[in-house]
């Protein structure tokens, strides 16, 4: 967010001059009023642009700038990325989810939390099998591999009814792994509330019984998963992935959304009172209400919030 000058910068739309570097400096600069001309001429370079991507993913100071704004490169990097269907630039994909958990940027997560699914789905088998490989790297932390279930799971749905079930069944085995972190055990089998298979039943309320006994314990993951989760679930026809009803991940570069964020960003800089006396660029502060664990996630994925955002927090 760019408080000190909000107004949407509208860039020379020929960026026909420009090298991946210079187009990628440009990214940086523009922060969150990029526009999708500028991500189209990146795109437009193909695998020269994967590979500058790459230098600047591994650069240290891509990660460790002062700026409050410095993680928007990552970002444009990951969308940039997930428009193109070569192994490299998946692999890439892959690759930044690795740094960003490793980085540990909670705003960056936030930002791309649920996109990932979108991102990977026109790439090929080989990226998949990479992604699988990162959700059982047990050295990365629970939620950037859980963000990789959803890849997953989104691949095994548009490959046919086959896949889907073989890549529901590889998901259970990662939730019915005893060996795991129980954080990413229960999520993994939230996950799994989304497509309810009756083979996978008794593992669930297995989980939910168990979840219920760690909360006698005042346990981390208090009322994370419940037997009513598991009733709900499959109470109900059809499978229901979160991940469909969020919108297009590039919707974010429309004029219309960049001027809604700008208003915003205008709008918690004018409530904090600083706009005169200190006109820098400040972190985005959430006003409104508190939202309770069993309400609808404000993310629009029909989960409700203690199943879904709270768990980045």
């Amino acid at each position: 967010m760019n408080l000190a000058d909000s107004a949407v910068h509208s860039p020379a739309s020929d960026f026909s001059t420009l090298t991946p570097n210079g187009l990628i400096a440009l990214l940086a600069q523009e922060g969150d009023r990029t526009s999708m001309e500028l991500i189209d001429a990146c795109i437009a370079h193909g695998e020269a642009m994967v590979q500058s991507l790459a230098a600047h993913i591994d650069d240290d100071a891509t990660w460790e700038a002062d700026s409050i704004d410095a993680w928007w490169l990552p970002f444009h990097a990951a969308l940039i990325l997930g428009r193109m269907e070569s192994e490299s630039s998946g692999l890439l994909l892959v690759h930044l989810m690795q740094k960003i958990d490793e980085s540990n940027v909670s705003d960056l997560q936030d930002w791309l939390a649920g996109d990932w699914a979108a991102l990977f789905r026109n790439k090929p088998a080989r990226v998949i099998d990479a992604m699988r490989s990162l959700t059982m790297d047990t050295s990365l932390r629970w939620y950037t591999r859980c963000q990789g279930l959803e890849v997953i799971l989104d691949n095994g749905m548009r490959h046919g009814p086959e896949a889907l079930e073989t890549a529901i069944d590889w998901v259970a085995g990662l939730a019915n792994n005893a060996s795991d972190e129980w954080e990413f055990r229960i999520i993994t089998a939230c996950g799994l509330l989304d497509f309810p298979r009756p083979r996978h039943r008794p593992m669930l309320e297995s989980m939910a019984a168990e979840e219920a006994q760690r909360a006698k314990q005042a346990g981390s993951f208090v009322g994370m998963f419940a037997q009513e989760d598991v009733d709900s679930a499959f109470s109900k026809a059809g499978d229901r992935p979160g991940w469909e009803r969020r919108k297009d991940p590039w919707s974010f570069y429309s004029p219309e959304a960049i001027a809604a964020r700008q208003e915003r960003w205008q709008e918690e800089e004018n409530d904090l009172g600083f706009e005169e006396e200190w006109p820098v660029s400040l972190p985005y502060v959430r006003t409104t209400h508190k939202i309770g664990r069993n309400d609808p996630c404000p993310c629009g994925s029909g989960k409700k919030y203690k199943k879904c955002c709270l768990i980045a927090n």
